[in-house]
């Protein structure tokens, strides 16, 4: 017992002092991303496709609502034959739209990570900029309910990023 006590006194002195000769930083990167105007445009673009995609799957519903209607309006004078015939195409028709539903989420995911793909190296490597000139050997994520307790203000480089990634848009 007391050698696991001298052990892991031993191991925080160590990490004491090379703490101390490191140069640490922080940032709120959801604000970065809500800050840059790629991702903006990205988001405009992902939505005005998911329209696309919603409208699909209403015309769907819209065409399965109607055709249960049409069953429920069917006249007593309809053969059990006729009436499991239109049973059976509300069945397959749900079914489409079940797999379309399926087929458009996975699409959706798809496209939102072919957007924000080219924009998350973007902001990794304005934070990396701003980390090389300022010799930061460590930066940390400061986003509300992350491990960051506190953090002296000075040390938060979210502005910095920011004013990095929109100097880059302007060149």
């Amino acid at each position: 017992m007391r050698k696991i006590f001298i052990l892991l006194t031993l191991i925080l002195i160590t990490t004491a002092v090379f703490a101390q000769d490191m140069r640490i930083a922080y940032l709120d990167i959801n604000k970065v991303y809500n800050q840059f105007p790629d991702k903006m445009a990205a988001e405009e673009q992902f939505n005005k496709e998911a329209q696309q995609w919603e409208q699909e799957l209403m015309q769907k519903e819209q065409e399965i609502q109607k055709l249960r209607e049409e069953y429920n309006n069917l006249p007593p004078i309809v053969t059990e034959q006729r009436k499991e015939e239109k049973q059976a195409l509300i069945e397959k028709k749900e079914k489409e739209y079940q797999q379309l539903a399926q087929k458009l989420r996975n699409q959706a995911m798809q496209r939102q990570t072919e957007l924000l793909e080219p924009i998350s190296k973007e902001i990794v490597n304005a934070i990396n900029r701003v980390a090389e000139e300022n010799d930061y050997d460590l930066v940390i994520n400061s986003m509300q309910g992350e491990v960051v307790l506190y953090a002296n203000p000075e040390l938060n480089i979210t502005e910095q990023v920011i004013e990095e990634l929109n100097k880059q848009e302007d060149e």
